[in-house]
């Protein structure tokens, strides 16, 4: 017996001394349970009691006086009292075992037929339900703060997709409001319906899902790269069909492995065109030389153009290496408190007759309280510029809008270049910061490599949006504390 070797502290409310008298005498005939019992005669003195103390079992009379055992027990829920009761009366009536069994009753006896045995079994029963219940509770809070303090998303839709019940990392994640995911759909966080189709799709075929890759965009319009695994709960019909998932945002882990990508192939671009620019160097140096030493041997005035053609193209692939080694060095900065806002003005005149002469329209939103910052003004300059060059490129001489924000938000500061040009495709932004990558046909690559290069030198980070024939959208990150 799970209760032996406890003591069970009963409450017994009833009117009539009498029938406490009988009930205790059942009681103390009952093996395997030791019992203190207290009686209380009246409705009021019942309530205060239940206040002051905690016991383990509660019987109660239906009628108390004027009032009955199923107010009392209303009143005992709604103070949040959750002791197991047994009903007693003195006949048996359906509607008053159902009323209550209703209002949250665990068993309904009637005195004329109770007996130490059919007692004994309705303690036992209810006792033991009680621990059950206290048991689901405990086991219900626990995952229930896993549920709450999990940094991942979890969720649960209906069978068409509807958010039932959302964590509040939900809200972290992706900005919605809990009010405001519960009015939606799944589909709305997809980036590619299609993509929402296949997870639904092995999820219905196999029952569970791991790890499945997928975009989702933000209340912002931001897209975030997650992971989703996720199970299926089937009943009968698709009223009763429920997914469980969990979202994990992986965006800032995948941006990690695209920037040491970046910087892995930097080094590699280093070494290389280290190594080939000493191997092209030498042999120039002896072919400028010959061509000093043939022009000043001669005095044909008609070879004289092709020594100045093979001049032109020595220095040209001289500073096209020079180009090559400067973008493949680490960058050394050398910082000093900035004012955000100049450095951005400042970058924006050196941009300027690129800017008149496609006759593009500029328009800037600075924030006026935004603080310095340590960085390398000159170094930046060049970040910037790279970017603000490109976007002018990008622009039609007709219509062309540059716009350049500066905000701040915690311990970071923000510059924005958006532009309504060309766009970037989804397929070529993936590489957009890897060096010699160019969608120019006279480009060489090397600009945004060096942009990126820059940044990341500075602690920051920058992120590219765009969309073909709308425009893109840079967003540079710096440490206000460096």
């Amino acid at each position: 017996m799970i209760f032996k070797d406890k003591v069970t502290e009963i409450l017994f409310v009833d009117d009539d001394e009498d029938d406490f008298l009988i009930l205790k005498d059942f009681l103390n005939d009952i093996e395997g349970f030791q019992f203190t019992i207290e009686w209380i005669p009246s409705f009021r003195e019942a309530e205060i009691s239940l206040l002051k103390h905690k016991y383990d079992l509660i019987f109660f009379d239906y009628l108390i006086g004027v009032q009955t055992g199923v107010d009392l027990l209303k009143r005992v829920t709604h103070l949040g009292i959750t002791t197991p009761i047994i009903f007693l009366t003195g006949k048996y009536d359906h509607k008053i075992d159902l009323e209550a069994m209703e209002a949250g009753a665990s068993d309904y006896l009637i005195k004329s037929a109770i007996d130490s045995e059919k007692l004994e079994r309705s303690i036992r029963y209810t006792l033991n339900r009680q621990k059950s219940i206290e048991e689901l509770k405990i086991s219900e809070a626990r995952y229930r703060n896993i549920f709450e303090r999990s940094r991942d998303m979890i969720y649960v839709t209906d069978y068409y997709g509807n958010f039932v019940t959302v964590n509040e990392s939900a809200s972290r994640i992706f900005g919605y409001s809990h009010a405001e995911l519960i009015t939606m759909n799944a589909k709305d966080l997809y980036v590619k319906s299609e993509n929402l189709d296949s997870y639904l799709a092995i999820l219905n075929n196999y029952g569970v899902v791991s790890n499945y890759e997928v975009e989702l965009r933000d209340k912002e319009g931001n897209i975030k790269q997650c992971i989703i695994s996720g199970s299926i709960q089937k009943m009968d019909g698709y009223d009763k069909v429920h997914y469980q998932g969990v979202v994990h945002d992986i965006t800032r882990r995948k941006k990690a492995e695209r920037d040491l990508i970046i910087a892995e192939k930097l080094a590699i671009t280093g070494l290389i065109v280290r190594t080939l620019a000493h191997e092209v160097r030498n042999p120039l140096t002896n072919i400028n030389l010959s061509v000093e030493q043939i022009e000043y041997e001669t005095d044909n005035p008609e070879l004289k153009i092709y020594f100045e053609i093979i001049k032109r193209n020595s220095i040209r692939i001289n500073d096209l290496i020079s180009e090559l080694l400067q973008s493949s060095k680490p960058t050394e900065i050398n910082k000093s408190t900035t004012s955000l806002n100049s450095l951005v003005k400042e970058t924006l005149d050196l941009a300027m007759d690129r800017i008149i002469l496609k006759n593009i329209q500029v328009e800037c939103v600075f924030e006026e309280q935004i603080c310095n910052i340590p960085l390398d003004k000159n170094v930046m300059k060049i970040a910037l510029l790279n970017i603000i060059v490109n976007a002018i490129e990008a622009m039609s001489e007709e219509g062309g809008i540059l716009k350049i924000t500066t905000s701040s938000e915690a311990e970071k500061c923000f510059v924005k270049i958006i532009d309504n040009g060309s766009g970037i495709s989804e397929e070529n932004l993936g590489h957009l910061f890897e060096p010699y990558f160019t969608g120019k046909q006279d480009g060489v690559g090397l600009g945004l490599a060096t942009t990126h290069n820059i940044i990341h030198s500075h602690n920051g980070t920058i992120e590219v949006k765009s969309e073909l024939g709308k425009g893109t959208n840079f967003i540079i990150s710096l440490n206000k504390e460096g």
